[in-house]
């Protein structure tokens, strides 16, 4: 199960921002695991990665994870939809803690609050399937309704006029404070710490604090603009921006720190003592076999890229392979009706699993 980990709304941009890695990325595998879960493989330029998605986060996975035999149903719809389908698109709504993964056709809508739920829609919102049914007074998710997004907790601080949030300031019946985090869509604890920056009474009266609130204002949108600074825990939620907060421990980055926190401690490889010996002069070998490898990299990025831009056409061309096969059609025809569209299959080997494609 997933501990009570929860991200800021800024760790959430920072996470975002982190694995823009998979826009350009292809579907290639759509999975539901035993917690619950959710596994998706992206064929990427870096190469295969994993990404999970649970109900109040998602990360790249660091770990091989197990997935239902026979899991049907949600996952096994969005894998109809989405398979081989390129991510055009990576991003936050605002400053809420929703994700929008949009494709040439659809969008995947990642809801990461209260229980949390996954929403498939088409280019005009419309919902397609959800992965829980949901409903409340002003929204509702299920097939074939209109997808309408849940009611900001206030403004984002780099959304916001100044004109506009003095008003809204000004008209507050709250300290300043109260004020504050009632308008702003912000990080309490953030908050805090520009309260304690500024040295600002928080309890000062709203509707007299014009001046503080320009401060406030500047200081939080040059906080919320900003990249990702350390990345820590602290009462159970993970910030990526100084605050008062004690910080219960630190990470190289927000997906290291969900690796970490959501999983339980992975085994410490065994590492093979080597014995102290007098090494033999190889420099000359190394040298060879150094040059010998640039020029393999070479040839192996140039043959990368070409599978990377044609990996749509190459999967398609698999899976036609594997129906063929499974409906007892030799490989020669089956390589005939595909090079009569496209000749790009060289040779297919039923019995080594082997094909030849030229690209």
């Amino acid at each position: 199960m997933e501990k009570a980990i929860q991200l800021s709304n800024l760790a959430l941009k920072h996470l975002i921002e982190e694995n823009q890695l998979l826009i350009n990325g292809f579907i290639n595998k759509i999975q539901t695991l035993e917690n619950g879960w959710m596994k998706v493989k992206v064929h990427t330029k870096q190469g295969d990665k994993t990404l999970v998605v649970t109900p109040n986060s998602f990360f790249i996975s660091k770990k091989a994870l197990n997935a239902k035999q026979n899991p049907g149903g949600f996952s096994a719809l969005l894998k109809k939809h989405l398979f081989n389908q390129r991510i055009i698109s990576f991003s936050q709504r605002g400053l809420d803690r929703i994700v929008i993964i949009e494709f040439p056709e659809k969008y995947l809508i990642l809801e990461l609050f209260s229980k949390g739920n996954v929403i498939l829609c088409d280019k005009e919102y419309k919902i397609l399937r959800a992965m829980r049914k949901e409903q409340w007074k002003d929204r509702k998710l299920e097939a074939n309704e209109e997808y309408k997004f849940p009611s900001s907790q206030g403004k984002s601080p780099l959304d916001i006029t100044q004109t506009g949030f003095i008003k809204k300031l000004n008209a507050s019946p709250k300290t300043l404070f109260g004020g504050c985090v009632e308008i702003l869509n912000v990080s309490p604890a953030i908050m805090e710490n520009v309260f304690e920056k500024l040295k600002l009474d928080k309890k000062q009266d709203s509707k007299n604090s014009t001046t503080e609130g320009k401060k406030i204002l500047k200081e939080l949108k040059n906080i919320y603009s900003s990249s990702k600074g350390e990345v820590y825990l602290s009462n159970g939620n993970i910030y990526s921006t100084k605050t008062s907060l004690i910080k219960e421990k630190e990470f190289e980055s927000i997906n290291d720190a969900l690796n970490e926190l959501l999983f339980d401690d992975a085994t410490v490889p065994i590492v093979e003592e080597i014995k102290n010996k007098k090494p033999k002069d190889r420099t000359s070998e190394y040298l060879e076999q150094i040059k010998e490898q640039e020029q393999k990299e070479i040839v192996y990025k140039e043959i990368g890229e070409k599978i990377y831009l044609e990996y749509g056409k190459i999967s398609e061309i698999l899976e036609a392979i594997k129906k063929g096969k499974a409906k007892g059609i030799s490989a020669k025809e089956v390589t005939n009706k595909i090079n009569s569209v496209n000749k790009i299959i060289k040779q297919i080997d039923y019995e080594k699993n082997k094909v030849i494609i030229e690209l």
